[in-house]
């Protein structure tokens, strides 16, 4: 039963930013799972493809790199016309790619705004949108498609110096619930991870230097005193979309070691 519970078995994912950090661990997870195949996006060919590469080599579904620019609705157009083209259905997206900017109240421009309002809101509802058809074309009740967000723990905190982010992220959580309930009756499910200190690109600065007092600080102040990783990540991102979590929706899972308890 376990192996089936947590199964992604031919299954088609689509994750956005996933040629590093989160994005990168919930696509391994996925194929390693047994999923057919999965597509991953980013602006950076190069990298995406040599990502694409290392996780096809890893199990024996597909990792196909598809470049782009979702901060625009011309990129969220290109990326939908390019997997109807492909697919005739897919069982997951993960709206993952985003952007860490959208600092002070007294600093932060109205460039940054909109580009982080763009890439962290906009184009996920829009993506998830412009794959509705797909998403509900091989979905039923007892195996429903998902969706999946991914926000922070800054969302449901107050940091003043990420203040677009934070807002946009608060946003995405409330989108959340919106899209579950619209979405039910398409046997679409619709979550969101919301994960604390990981290690990742977004996070490199605090991390990279293992020794630094900052980081030694930061680890004690997270409950489980370490930092999350590419296991955390895809053992939530599995379950939600396997077997094991197809009763859940219009949730946000906290995944921060007890972040918030100490916040």
């Amino acid at each position: 039963m376990i192996q089936d519970l947590f199964s992604m078995d031919n299954k088609i994912c689509v994750v956005t930013g996933g040629s590093s950090g989160l994005g990168s661990y919930m696509a391994q997870g996925f194929l390693e799972a047994g999923a057919a195949r999965v597509y991953i996006t980013a602006r950076s060919a190069d990298k995406l493809k040599t990502k694409a590469e290392e996780l096809s080599g890893l199990a024996r579904g597909e990792c196909i790199a598809l470049p782009g620019d979702l901060e625009t609705m011309d990129g969220v157009d290109s990326l939908s016309n390019d997997l109807h083209d492909r697919e005739d259905y897919i069982d997951v997206l993960v709206n993952n790619a985003g952007v860490g900017t959208g600092g002070f109240f007294d600093r932060i421009t109205s460039e940054e705004w909109d580009m982080t309002m763009n890439l962290n809101l906009k184009s996920p509802f829009f993506l998830t949108r412009a794959l509705h058809d797909l998403l509900k074309a091989n979905a039923t009740l007892e195996d429903p498609s998902r969706v999946l967000f991914t926000s922070s723990v800054c969302a449901s905190e107050v940091f003043a110096h990420v203040l677009a982010y934070s807002t946009s992220k608060n946003a995405i959580e409330h989108l959340t619930s919106q899209l579950a309930l619209r979405l039910c009756d398409d046997h679409i499910h619709v979550n969101t991870i919301a994960p604390g200190r990981f290690f990742s690109e977004m996070t490199r600065g605090s991390w990279a230097d293992p020794e630094a007092e900052s980081y030694q600080a930061e680890l004690k102040r997270i409950p489980a005193h370490r930092y999350g990783g590419l296991e955390d990540m895809a053992g939530v991102a599995i379950m939600l979309c396997s077997r094991a979590g197809s009763y859940f929706t219009g949730e946000v899972l906290n995944l921060d070691g007890g972040h918030k308890l100490r916040h």
